[in-house]
């Protein structure tokens, strides 16, 4: 028997109600909401870092620090392809997918064949990203970082998880879609006209029962 779509299922419900949405909320807000859910559930601190990721890398990344994690996802990219970025690490962080997640891209894309320099030269140039990030938001980042961040990069790339790759793919647009669902049920209920609906409805079974 398959458990993982009833994992899923459970996780992102679980962080979803942890997110308290407005109707006035910006997308900065709403990425807030999310870290501080995933940081509920999580146990510990989890960062999220937007950054413009190299052409031909990845879309996003996890890395697991000492102190707390670390999601990187790419800025230039719109705010509803984001949040499946963020659930598809955040799979790979409850999960525990490796020490370092290689990055979000389509399965079908991380299966194709490359040799080890170009794979090599990914892991370093998304090694130097996580250098960046971290330093920029003053992180609890070690001397050896990034040279670590490179090997596991690295090591995530030659191991070539397809199946952890699909799970978290599925995963990041099952969160992504429950996001918007709540948001969108949020919006929904200080509409004036639902407002006004619900308000006639009530006064219509009201008279109904005098």
């Amino acid at each position: 028997m398959n458990t993982r779509p009833k994992a899923m299922r459970k996780l992102s419900a679980q962080l979803v109600g942890k997110i308290r949405p407005s109707a006035e909320q910006e997308e900065e807000d709403v990425v807030l909401s999310i870290g501080k859910a995933l940081s509920q559930v999580r146990g510990r601190p989890v960062r999220l870092r937007t950054a413009a990721f190299p052409p031909a890398t990845a879309s996003g990344l996890w890395v697991d620090r000492a102190g707390h994690d670390l999601i990187v996802y790419e800025e230039n990219t719109d705010p509803e392809h984001q949040l499946v970025i963020i659930g598809h690490e955040a799979w790979h962080m409850f999960q525990g997918h490796g020490s370092t997640g290689a990055g979000h891209a389509p399965a079908a894309s991380r299966a194709e064949r490359v040799d080890r320099a170009d794979r090599n030269e990914n892991a370093h140039a998304l090694a130097e990203l996580v250098a960046l990030v971290s330093e920029a938001a003053d992180t609890d980042l070690s001397p050896d970082a990034h040279t670590d961040a490179a090997l596991h990069i690295a090591a995530r790339a030659d191991a070539r998880e397809i199946d952890e790759e699909v799970e978290a793919e599925r995963f990041g647009f099952r969160f992504a879609t429950d996001v918007q669902t709540v948001l969108a049920e949020t919006r929904a209920a200080v509409d004036p006209r639902n407002l006004a609906g619900r308000i006639h409805a009530s006064m219509a079974h009201r008279f109904r029962r005098v």
